[in-house]
């Protein structure tokens, strides 16, 4: 039996943490400290406190220009976590199993967090000559294709409060990287529209990725799959080839989870 949890065993501070996060989540659209204070009733000082302390954790995100609060995807991370393997990894491990069989190539599966890709599953290729990233690499968003994918099937609100200013200067890893707000924005626009992403040795030289969302209901990114492999085997004219088959397959994955 559940054992009663006695008042003075509670911790205040982390009930109004708590109390701050399920308002946000319940809240579909940002809200300032102001907006909050109506609701909670906690003070100013308490209520700015609390959300720098999850906001530096990962558990919220700050737009820049109107300073206003969100949820951020830490805690779809703990939900995975939660569930051991996650329900969305378990639908989507077979896809990835035929995709890998398919193309003998590295195929990763991944989130987003912020500004990177967080990879959470892959299979690696079984060929002498390989190109992958470990699981649980986090990997700047702007230069992968999994990353592009992810940026480009999100809301325009969700995007100006990651890139606030369109002429940030963004870090390259490599000379074909990325270099800049306005240059990713260019390109998101082209991604959404043809519906995958390509890196080409932008992160790594030496090493080709596509990829492309898996989509829910409201055609917003929540996940993405991508093929790596070195540019002597994996180069544009195969990424051309098995476009078609990759996008037919993360909607076969969309329809799985959101029928």
């Amino acid at each position: 039996m559940e054992k009663k949890v006695l008042k003075n065993d509670k911790i205040k501070s982390i009930e109004k943490a708590l109390d701050l996060l399920e308002l946000l989540s319940d809240n579909k659209k940002e809200m300032g400290i102001t907006e909050i204070n109506k609701e909670v009733h906690m003070g100013f000082s308490t209520i700015h406190r609390i959300l720098n302390t999850l906001k530096y954790r990962g558990y919220i995100v700050q737009n820049q220009q109107t300073s206003k609060y969100m949820l951020g995807t830490k805690l779809f991370i703990l939900g995975c976590k939660v569930q051991n393997t996650t329900n969305l990894i378990k639908v989507v491990i077979p896809f990835l199993q035929r995709l890998s069989q398919n193309t003998n190539e590295t195929i990763n599966f991944a989130i987003l967090e912020g500004r990177e890709a967080i990879y959470l599953y892959k299979i690696e290729s079984k060929e002498m000559l390989k190109a992958g990233i470990e699981v649980g690499t986090k990997v700047a968003a702007h230069c992968a294709s999994l990353g592009k994918v992810l940026l480009a099937f999100r809301p325009e609100q969700e995007f100006m409060m990651l890139y606030p200013n369109e002429n940030e200067k963004l870090p390259t890893f490599t000379p074909k990287s990325i270099s800049s707000v306005e240059k990713l924005k260019k390109c998101l626009k082209k991604i959404k529209k043809q519906g995958y992403a390509i890196d080409e040795e932008e992160f790594k030289i030496g090493v080709n990725c596509l990829g492309v969302p898996i989509i829910n209901n409201e055609g917003k990114a929540i996940a993405a799959i991508s093929i790596s492999g070195p540019v002597s085997r994996f180069n544009l004219f195969k990424m051309e080839k098995i476009k078609s088959i990759l996008i037919a397959l993360s909607q076969d994955i969309s329809k799985q989870l959101f029928k």
